[in-house]
């Protein structure tokens, strides 16, 4: 290989390696909700939303309530784009009344339906990743 054809093809490599696109999560897998006494549980999976659950009727499709499960606090000094930095919730199961929140990381909490208090059950309510 010539030495400019050779340049032109390490140039190429590199500036895909280092593309932006390269960066860019893929989209989160849905999360089945759970329905109990016609009351729906969900976990929405938009950005602003994330570590959020949602209990909507299940007739009527009216939100009932929000809860916010766990907070995931932003890296912005290393460059690292916010999306990679996103964690949504990825199971729901119930056991008894309390509702067992799972989210990407294996980070698992429980959610008391009754006084809608939230239990940490493995990790942390804050996800920080900026160490």
């Amino acid at each position: 290989m010539k030495k400019p054809a050779m340049i032109i093809t390490v140039i190429f490599v590199l500036g895909i390696i280092n593309s932006p696109a390269l960066a860019k999560r893929a989209e989160p897998k849905p999360v089945n909700p759970i329905i109990k006494d016609g009351i729906e549980y969900s976990a929405p999976l938009e950005p602003n939303q994330i570590g959020f659950v949602i209990a909507t009727w299940q007739k009527t499709k009216r939100v009932i309530w929000n809860r916010q499960i766990y907070t995931v606090k932003y890296e912005y000094k290393r460059g690292l784009e916010k999306d990679v930095q996103w964690f949504f919730i990825s199971k729901l199961r119930l056991a008894d009344n309390k509702l067992i929140i799972t989210n990407e990381l294996g980070y698992e909490y429980e959610l008391d339906l009754d006084s809608l208090s939230v239990k940490v059950l493995k990790s942390s309510a804050v996800i920080d990743k900026s160490n």
